[in-house]
């Protein structure tokens, strides 16, 4: 976690906060199966005293700031965020069967106003592929912006991917939404129509991605979060960048079912860009 934090500060010129939670639970469940009252204060004061010595040997020399805090961790973690001013939260997904988040980790993909870094607890080398996922949404320009700057970074190969529904399998396609082209069938207009979108999305980025290693491929699939994790899993891509969109309360919690697939069921790393 930190030497992922120091590399991706480093790179981005930011400060980096290196934040523990010692859970309010857990200390209490263990002061009393041990008979003994809990120190919050020395235990804080241990606790930061351990992952000082931990940054300084791991960041290599970069100034790292330490927060530790007593309660509930995806709480905690909400209030460092704020506090802090952070743009973006590193969290572990601490699950041995390499499925699903962890409790924490998935109540903070849900409610941290930032940015969220989810990495896998194996994976303690850098990223050397990364898959950006894009729908055209307005969200979809900051996933380039952190895409490729996670690539520049890491000297990554970024692949960049949308998915549409398979135009041969929507009853309705040609219905709702015939070609004005004569002579243009549905499946060309809708695949020409996302091939125009993709142009239009990263003419901005055309520098930038002329000096990493880039490509562009089109999915197919009725569900575009079972597509993707499918695709991710089969390339063994370190790392999937995905936007989340604004909507309602309860939009906002689920974040969406694409997203929650990934999270859950993917086998990389998953960036939420809000």
């Amino acid at each position: 976690m930190l030497a992922h934090g120091a590399k991706l500060t480093s790179g981005l010129g930011c400060p980096l906060i290196a934040a523990h939670v010692i859970s309010e639970s857990r200390l209490r469940d263990w002061a009393h199966a041990m008979d003994r009252e809990p120190v919050v204060d020395e235990r804080v004061r241990h606790v930061t005293e351990r992952l000082r010595g931990l940054a300084a040997d791991v960041c290599g020399g970069l100034e790292v700031g330490i927060d530790v805090r007593f309660g509930r961790p995806y709480q905690q973690l909400g209030e460092i965020v704020n506090e802090h001013g952070a743009d973006l939260l590193l969290i572990g997904a601490h699950d041995v069967s390499r499925q699903h988040l962890g409790p924490v980790a998935g109540r903070c993909a849900r409610s941290m106003p930032s940015d969220l870094l989810i990495l896998r607890d194996w994976q303690e080398k850098f990223f050397q592929k990364i898959t950006a996922c894009v729908d055209f949404m307005p969200t979809s320009a900051a996933v380039m912006e952190r895409a490729i700057s996670l690539a520049e970074i890491h000297q990554a190969s970024l692949e960049i991917t949308h998915v549409i529904y398979p135009p041969d399998r929507d009853p309705w396609g040609e219905v709702l939404d015939g070609s004005a082209e004569p002579g243009a069938d549905y499946a060309s207009v809708v695949r020409g129509r996302a091939a125009k979108d993709m142009a239009n999305l990263l003419e901005p980025f055309v520098g930038r991605l002329s000096r990493i290693q880039s490509s562009e491929l089109f999915l197919e699939g009725e569900s575009p979060g079972a597509a993707i994790t499918a695709h991710v899993h089969a390339t063994e891509s370190d790392l999937t960048v995905m936007g989340s969109h604004s909507g309602s309360w309860l939009e906002d919690f689920v974040l969406g079912s694409n997203t929650e697939r990934l999270m859950n069921e993917s086998s990389s790393s998953v960036m939420i860009v809000r």
